[in-house]
């Protein structure tokens, strides 16, 4: 694909199908997509109430040995009031517990109880079930590519910013580590637009902007396609619209509903962000070489 023009911003319709389809998009979306399954699995299916998206890696870094939860916040690279607040609802819940440091009375670490036990280990059929499915998608041949550049981008990652935590041999055979790897993706896209002078934007953001096309989005059919409500969807689209990158139009096509659209800031950021996945996307080749990239892009398409 060629690369699309700067200058032009969002007149050049090049930077619309970049900004819409590039490898950092498939991967995030691939990876909620098995977040997704395996949470309504659990919840549907096992039982397992107040699951939260944050929990999956929170809890896959505590299955072997507790931890501080400042540990913990530095592993995940959040900052320890975020994995605060994640550590509590867990707590909550039942799956994990704070108990005294084995070597520092002063401190306390967060570990498993049977409860959290139960459910990382139902989480890991689950994933290997989502890997059947995946296969069935592209090919045992073409997914086994896949995985296996997963494996070397997140070993790659390890060992030149430690911005991963630490994982299982067995998860660097499935789509497992896709999630670790979508949070550091997000995390360096949005360092990236930090960068250019777009330092109000947050992760959760990332669940409405990728969905307006140049006709704009509207917030039932997000709210649809992320799988979570209008309220939520909603909320997020007021934020954008408080930091001056979303406008809301009448609806054509409702008189009761609104088209959200990019403002001229939006238009903005959003050549800059493709500039920002152009700038991983290099970075990515020269962590697992272009061949693996070009067959992981080739994939994650598929």
């Amino acid at each position: 694909m060629p690369k699309p023009r700067r200058t032009q911003g969002h007149e050049d319709p090049n930077v619309w199908i970049h900004y819409r389809s590039n490898l950092p998009r498939h991967l995030i979306g691939i990876s909620r997509d098995l977040q997704r399954r395996v949470m309504e699995s659990l919840a549907k299916q096992q039982g397992y109430a107040s699951l939260r998206p944050g929990f999956g890696p929170f809890l896959s870094l505590i299955a072997q040995q507790g931890r501080p939860v400042s540990t913990i916040a530095a592993e995940l690279s959040i900052s320890k009031q975020a994995c605060s607040q994640i550590a509590n609802r867990a707590e909550q819940a039942g799956y994990v517990e704070r108990t005294v440091h084995p070597r520092d009375r002063r401190s306390k670490v967060v570990q498993l109880t049977r409860k959290g036990e139960a459910l990382v280990g139902h989480g890991a059929a689950l994933i290997l079930e989502a890997d059947e499915s995946y296969t069935a998608l592209v090919g045992e041949a073409a997914y086994r590519d896949f995985t296996g550049a997963l494996a070397s981008l997140y070993e790659a990652v390890r060992r030149t910013s430690e911005a991963l935590p630490e994982t299982s041999g067995n998860a660097l055979q499935t789509a497992g580590v896709l999630p670790l790897i979508s949070e550091w993706v997000q995390r360096e896209l949005m360092r990236t637009a930090t960068s250019r002078g777009h330092a109000g934007l947050k992760m959760s953001h990332g669940q409405v902007l990728p969905l307006l096309g140049p006709g704009g989005g509207r917030i039932h059919e997000m709210a649809r396609v992320q799988g979570v409500s209008r309220q939520a969807i909603s909320a997020i689209s007021q934020d954008l619209e408080a930091l001056g990158y979303l406008r809301r139009e009448p609806d054509p096509l409702d008189r009761r509903g609104v088209v959200l659209r990019l403002t001229e800031r939006g238009t903005s950021m959003l050549a800059d962000s493709v500039a920002g996945v152009d700038d991983l996307e290099v970075e990515l080749a020269s962590m697992i070489g272009s061949p693996a990239l070009a067959r992981m892009q080739r994939v994650a398409e598929d």
